[in-house]
């Protein structure tokens, strides 16, 4: 297994709204992204700053030749958003659409980022991804 970090974890590509502290931001690995991902390989996707609470989120995919799954989460769970997503085919998966609310607020005490995790089969084509994540900054989650 190896740790990927796409072009875009390594800076910030977001829109935020100044009055809620509400931040869309993306990560997108090019079909010609030059690496060689193979079966359970971690592409680390989009950065998230202390305090960002994760709300939601989706995976949007090209088409595989083999039977790809992936799994979205951070540096703590693998599929903390997304489990075992069939991206075999073009597709788009929403954040908790396979893993429920379980693990929902979750607050970043740290910067982490939100990686994608490929099984099921190598993935033999260069595939373009696009990880949108949103998340909310700049107030206390603590009930």
């Amino acid at each position: 297994m190896t740790t990927h970090v796409g072009p875009m974890a390594k800076s910030w590509y977001q829109a935020k709204d100044l009055d809620t502290g509400y931040v869309k931001t993306l990560g997108y690995l090019p079909a010609a992204h030059g690496l060689t991902i193979a079966q359970n390989d971690i592409i680390q996707m989009v950065k998230v700053p202390v305090g960002a609470v994760v709300v939601d989120g989706a995976l949007l995919t090209g088409a595989w030749t083999t039977s790809v799954t992936a799994d979205v989460g951070d540096g703590d769970t693998e599929d903390l958003y997304i489990s075992a997503a069939d991206v075999s085919a073009a597709s788009c998966t929403n954040f908790f659409e396979s893993v429920g609310l379980a693990g929902v607020p979750k607050t970043y005490s740290a910067e982490d980022t939100i990686d994608v995790k490929l099984e099921g089969a190598n993935p033999t084509d260069a595939i373009a991804m696009t990880l949108i994540v949103g998340y909310l900054t700049g107030f206390d989650t603590t009930p």
